[in-house]
């Protein structure tokens, strides 16, 4: 997997004067992206050979006003991004740790660069699709979304991790987040038991537990039911063959995944949604 790195900087900007056309002039350069009120949080996709995220300052400066926090990320052979979020906004959705910020950021970027992360598995994603997208700025505004949401509920697990009475509900949301990995992409083999405990970042015996606390069933059982559920959707809008179907829940052939789907639902999926209800 190629790499990912990721830097941040708190820095407040004071808008100079009299310099609207040289703001504008900027932002068309930079490719600005603004989806709060007045720049409240921004990204931009920046020039492949632009990775120096305090160089950026200067050219903001002409753009916003106030306390910020500005996140670069790079991706090898990709275009580097940079997302900025004011402080005081940020500080609202996640509580007053204003004077913790320097500490939990770098914690969240550096979850951020694991390779099992699953902002890890959207930047990828991101990056594939990105190549090929018939509206690339569209396309970067839908995962900008997921990129600030996800940044918002790691600081947020970061903050609880200072008092320990929070540490099951840590282990609870790096759950979820493995969960959300996983079933984010059916198509992809379904890790081992070990995998995905590695993937929380804990042992196999407690991975299992909490799981099972958390989804009620065991984590292959899960994972295969949503794989089922999901099929079942595609098969019922009349779009797909059983080989499309199969091929898009992670099946290479045909006859094992009608075997799994018949035993999930006590029919085959030749049977159709109409005559089956």
């Amino acid at each position: 997997m190629a790499s990912i790195k990721s830097d941040f900087c708190l820095t407040y900007f004071k808008r100079k004067p009299f310099d609207e056309p040289s703001g504008a002039r900027v932002k068309n350069n930079l490719k600005l992206f603004d989806f709060g009120s007045d720049y409240t949080y921004f990204f931009s996709i920046l020039p492949k050979n632009n990775k120096d995220l305090r160089a950026l300052t200067d050219s903001l400066q002409n753009i916003i006003e106030g306390e910020y926090c500005l996140i670069s990320i790079f991706y090898d052979h990709g275009r580097p991004f940079v997302m900025g979020i004011r402080t005081d906004w940020l500080i609202n959705q996640v509580g007053n740790l204003s004077s913790d910020l320097d500490d939990f950021i770098p914690k969240v970027l550096s979850n951020w660069n694991n390779q099992y992360s699953l902002f890890t598995l959207r930047y990828s994603l991101f990056h594939k699709e990105y190549q090929q997208a018939v509206n690339p700025d569209l396309l970067a505004k839908s995962y900008f979304f997921q990129f600030i949401l996800l940044f918002i509920d790691d600081l947020y697990t970061q903050i609880l991790s200072k008092t320990a009475k929070n540490f099951k509900e840590i282990d609870l949301r790096r759950i979820k987040e493995v969960e959300a990995q996983i079933t984010y992409d059916f198509k992809k083999s379904t890790p081992s038991i070990n995998e995905m405990a590695k993937m929380a970042g804990m042992s196999v015996s407690k991975f299992k537990i909490l799981f099972s606390e958390l989804f009620s069933t065991s984590p292959h059982q899960h994972i295969l039911d949503k794989k089922m559920m999901y099929a079942q959707g595609l098969l019922q809008t009349g779009k797909y063959s059983i080989t499309q179907v199969a091929y898009q829940v992670g099946y290479h052939h045909p006859s094992s995944f009608t075997r799994v789907f018949k035993q999930k639902f006590n029919y085959s999926p030749n049977t159709s949604y109409f005559e089956k209800w």
